[in-house]
Formats: C-alpha cells, structure tokens, sequence
C-alpha cells in the first residue's frame, strides 16, 4: 500500500532560516534536496493518479486486476486468463466514471445434440440455455419429448444434449382404454412400452412395423380358441321277441336298454372373449347302445304290443312315472321378471313352445347321464328359440354365471 506524502512549504522555509544562521553552504544542499522530494512526490502522485483497475467477468467467476495497459489482450494475460478464437470477448467502460473497465469473456464450447440417434455438434457459449443449443440444432422438442439435461438448464463446458421423440397415443384393450407417452420407432414397440403384450393370434389395427404418430389409437383384439367337449345321448333300440314259454299277451323285459353316447370335440374361436364361430374338430360315439330286449308271449295266437315302462329314478332317488321323455338341446336364461303366464320369473319355471309342451305341464329335467339336474320345473314362459325349434326349453337361472357354468346343453325333459 502506497503512503500519501504532504510537502508543507512553510515548515522547510522556517528550517532553512534556522539552517542559514548556522551554515551558508547548506542553503543551497537545502533547496536542491526540497526541489527533488517535490519532483517525487508529485512523480507518485501523477504515477497513482494514471492507475486504473480492470473488472473481469470470466464464465460467471470475477476478478480485478490492476491495469498495466489498456489493451485487452494484456489486461487478460495480466489476469492469467487465455481465449480462443471462437470466444466472446466484450469490453466496455465502468458506469461510475472511474476510469475502470469491464471486460466480460465467455468460453465457447461444442455441444453435441443427439436426437433418436441423429446426432449433430453446435458451438454454444457458457451462460447459453440448453434451449438455444437445439435451436442451433435445428431440433425441435414436444412438450411430451424428454430433453436431457433440461431445456432450462445452462451450458456449461463440453456437454450432451438428449432429445428422445415420445408420442401421445391411446391403447384399447381387454376392455379397457390408457393414454400414455412412448419412445418407441413402430407400434410393436409402442405396446410393448405400454406394458401390453401380444398373443400368437391376436390382432391390431394397425401394422406392427408401422411408424407411431402422435394422437394414434391403437387397438388390440383378442383371438383365443378353446376346444369345447359335450356329449349327447344315442338312443336304444328296443327288440322284440317272441317267447313261447309266455302267454299271449305277457311281457317280460329281458334286458333294459341302456343309451349310448356321443362325444364331440368343437373348436370355438372367442374375439375379446366372446363366442365367433366354432368348428367340430371331431365327433364319435363313444359308448354304444344297449339294446332293450323284450319277450313277447306267444302262447296262443294273441301277440301284445310293446311299449316302454314309463318311469324314472329322480335325483332324490325315487321313482317316478312319465307320459313322455323328449331329449334334445336346452339353453338357460337368467333375464325378464314377469313369464307369459303372469308369474313371476324364477328357477324351476321355464320357457317351452307351448305348442309342443302346454302351459302348465310339469316336467323334470336333467341330463340324460344324470350329471347335471336341473329338477322338476313347470312349463311358465315361452322361448323364442324354443318356438323356432331350436332347443326343446330354455332353463330360468337368477344369475348370469350360472347360466354360463351350464350353457346349452343336450337334456332329458320328462313330461310328467
């Protein structure tokens, strides 16, 4: 730190006199040694008054030095601060009218921007915004693309931009609708994102190796195929014959008859879960019929005709007789609240043509190997497909799962 000198005239003139009393000679030593502390004095004070400081900004670190020279190039090397062609070096005067100067540099960097794999190198400088690097860039960024690091964010050295596209899509399926953003170059891809997967049938409607799009709705059909077993009866023969050791008119049953069984195995294709069409893939009879053998007495010329016995074992284990048995196909319903009769819909009431099965008739039903009882029901409603002659009657559930677990069917119906 420099001291301030202050020459004070009157007190040198008072030593002098006091001196001059003493010693003529030294008059003359006096003044020559007053004139040179004064050429010195104002020689530092003409030295500070020319000295000026330089305030460097250097990619947002500062720093003052003293100022040797006014060139920017000296005043920097001065500072130990070295630029390259392609920086920004900005100098301007201090605002309070110092003297001072202001010099600003901001170091230029390459910046590469790789967007999906392209990828290109912009110069940028320090302070500049991740935003302005991909303008540079000429890449343009979604709301929905992911920039990394953010576009808000300042360069700061050699760095990597990352731009991965996303797209806006929506995606249907298994019954249900998502929106979601994805990276993805096709729409394989684009489900796979999604958390979706394909089945070896499945379907969607649009190429897997197309290119995604912003706004696209994606939709994925479900294609299954199940092999349905079901089984129906075949009916026996009954065989007369004739026997001498009865009397005319006497019937013996020989053996019972015994119903056979057909298998048949149906591929059914299910669009979203639900039934499309079907396909026998094979159908057999897999239990032959009984015969039944009935002895007709032949005692005498009198031949009786021949008839079946008319009963029935129920699920409870009794007995029962019936006027006539019809086999064939049922369905099951669990819809409606009122029959055609008036009464109210419930389980054991259920839709017939009454054509073939009047109103009223009490039935039992159940499959013809016993497996599936539906019961005794009564003849209350009338079934469109009964009337068309598909299904003998269609069975009254109260609920939509039952109807499923028993499906259509073929059934014993026994008109009581």
């Amino acid at each position: 730190m420099m001291r301030h000198f202050r020459l004070n005239l009157a007190d040198i003139k008072a030593e002098l006199n006091i001196k001059k009393l003493m010693c003529p000679a030294f008059l003359h030593r006096a003044a020559a040694l007053a004139v040179m502390v004064t050429v010195t004095v104002l020689s530092v004070v003409t030295v500070m008054a020319k000295t000026n400081t330089a305030h460097i900004v250097y990619n947002g670190k500062k720093t003052d030095v003293q100022m040797t020279s006014a060139e920017t190039k000296d005043i920097l090397f001065a500072a130990g601060i070295e630029t390259g062609s392609d920086d920004i070096v900005v100098k301007k005067d201090a605002s309070d009218g110092s003297g001072d100067v202001v010099i600003t540099v901001k170091s230029a960097y390459g910046v590469t921007v790789d967007s999906d794999g392209t990828k290109k190198t912009v110069a940028a400088h320090y302070g500049d915004k991740v935003s302005s690097v991909l303008e540079k860039a000429g890449t343009e960024a979604d709301w929905n693309d992911v920039v990394t690091p953010a576009q808000d964010s300042t360069v700061t050295g050699k760095m990597a931009v990352s731009v991965k596209k996303r797209c806006g899509i929506s995606l249907t399926a298994d019954g249900s609708t998502v929106s979601t953003v994805v990276n993805a170059k096709n729409v394989a891809d684009a489900i796979k994102e999604a958390g979706f997967s394909l089945g070896k049938d499945d379907t969607v409607n649009a190429g897997l190796d197309s290119a995604v799009t912003e706004g696209q709705k994606l939709e994925i059909t479900r294609v299954a195929y199940k092999d349905v077993t079901t089984t129906e009866p075949v009916a026996f023969k009954t065989v007369t014959e004739k026997s001498k050791a009865l009397s005319a008119g006497k019937v013996k049953v020989v053996t019972q008859g015994q119903n056979g069984v057909k298998t048949t195995v149906t591929r059914q294709k299910l669009v979203n879960g639900q039934p499309a069409g079907s396909t026998v893939v094979s159908s057999a009879v897999t239990k032959e019929p009984v015969n039944k053998v009935v002895s007709v007495g032949a005692k005498g010329s009198a031949i009786a005709s021949v008839g079946s016995d008319g009963t029935f074992v129920d699920h409870n284990g009794k007995s029962v007789s019936y006027k006539k048995l019809l086999t064939g196909r049922c369905s099951c319903y669990c819809t409606g609240t009122t029959t055609s009769t008036g009464l109210k819909a419930a389980y054991g009431r259920v839709a017939v043509n009454p054509n073939v099965i009047p109103y009223g008739t009490k039935l039992y039903i159940c499959s013809p190997d016993g497996k599936v009882v539906y019961g005794y029901a009564v003849a209350a409603d009338t079934g469109g497909a009964a009337m068309r002659g598909s299904i003998i009657a269609d069975l009254y559930y109260s609920s939509y799962s039952q109807c499923m677990k028993i499906g259509t069917r073929t059934m014993n119906v026994y008109v009581l």
